[in-house]
């Protein structure tokens, strides 16, 4: 069977032994089929199921499974393992009042933010409110808590935004309030990040050894937002000591490398890409280019427009000092210019009188 006959089959077993398993108050559990658009080209179809009235609905993609169908795994095993995922899921999927999700006030103090980039996610970010950073996008999600060992959010939509009855510049501003309340910043050297993870005490940084700091939220869940927390940059070039280099390890977290002359952005953002490429899921890849923070003129860029931005202020500067150069008379023009002052102002000399005749003796 294909993978749409394999998900109908699922559907219909599954319905089945959820009605004849589950005990009274969770046999009201609806399974289906549906297409499920996700960010990062993560979209899948695949199986859905709520329990009764809940308006939180779950989804699983059954792609993996229908592969491991495909080489020869006995469709009662995959059946059996789907029905036991389903079973964890249902017994710690959080309760919500329906009243709750559609009232802005009450979902406020729960919103969070994520940015993600904008190539590849074209379609979806059509449809959710955003604010456009460089070749990123920032957008919003309700925090519903944690469920199944991980968090679970939703993605705020044009269709709730409307439902809520508030404007997106609204949604942007309380997002900006809330979010460093609810999912604080995190800014920590990587060397406290890395003993922290072997629980371990930070040893001292080596003679001359970079600083680099890793930038990202209290659990390290969607923490790149952080570069747009109201007065973050400000406080890491304080940190840092002037300005700094932004790296986007994924959505999760960046880092943060001190401008100071020694590190090429072409090279960092080579790096980057390498490590995109090798080491992060696409689900979680944020940008293969490199930003940068400048410290006095507080701008936030992607690295490349820094370089053409410095170039343009250096060659304004040398225009600005050719021009004064040129207004400025020459030394034998000042010299000109005082010898006819100081002849202007010299005594003149008198008119020679008329001589009076000798008297003849």
């Amino acid at each position: 069977m294909n993978y749409e006959q394999f998900l109908e089959q699922l559907k219909e077993d599954l319905t089945a032994r959820f009605a004849a398993d589950l005990p009274p108050e969770l046999s009201d559990v609806r399974i289906g089929i549906r297409d499920v658009e996700k960010l990062q080209g993560e979209s899948y179809r695949g199986i859905s199921f709520r329990s009764g009235d809940s308006p939180v609905e779950a989804n699983l993609n059954m792609t993996g499974a229908f592969q491991a169908y495909e080489e020869g795994r006995p469709y009662q095993d995959i059946l059996q393992e789907v029905e036991d995922q389903l079973m964890k899921i249902v017994d710690r999927t959080p309760q919500f009042n329906i009243g709750e999700l559609s009232d802005y006030e009450a979902m406020k103090p729960k919103l969070m933010m994520e940015v993600i980039p904008q190539n590849g996610n074209e379609d979806r970010l059509a449809n959710i409110p955003h604010q456009k950073v460089e070749d990123m996008a920032l957008i919003y999600r309700i925090d519903m808590g944690d469920s199944n060992g991980g968090k679970m959010t939703s993605v705020i939509t044009n269709q709730q935004l409307k439902a809520f009855g508030i404007t997106a510049e609204q949604l942007h501003q309380d997002a900006l309030e809330n979010a460093p309340l609810t999912h604080p910043a995190s800014l920590r050297s990587m060397r406290e990040v890395m003993a922290d993870m072997m629980g371990m005490e930070p040893e001292e940084p080596m003679p001359g050894e970079p600083t680099m700091l890793v930038a990202t939220v209290e659990g390290a869940f969607m923490g790149a937002s952080v570069i747009q927390y109201p007065g973050f940059m400000e406080q890491a070039a304080e940190k840092i000591g002037g300005d700094f280099f932004v790296l986007p390890s994924s959505i999760h977290e960046v880092l943060l490398i001190p401008d100071d002359g020694s590190a090429d952005y072409h090279e960092l953002a080579a790096m980057v890409q390498t490590i995109n490429e090798t080491q992060v899921a696409p689900a979680e890849r944020l940008s293969d280019n490199v930003y940068h923070y400048d410290k006095e003129d507080k701008v936030f860029e992607l690295a490349e427009k820094t370089a053409g931005r410095k170039l343009a202020q250096q060659m304004e500067k040398k225009a600005e000092m050719r021009a004064a150069a040129e207004k400025k008379p020459s030394i034998l023009e000042q010299l000109g210019e005082k010898k006819k002052e100081a002849m202007d102002h010299a005594p003149k000399a008198k008119a020679p009188g008329r001589m009076a005749p000798e008297a003849a003796l």
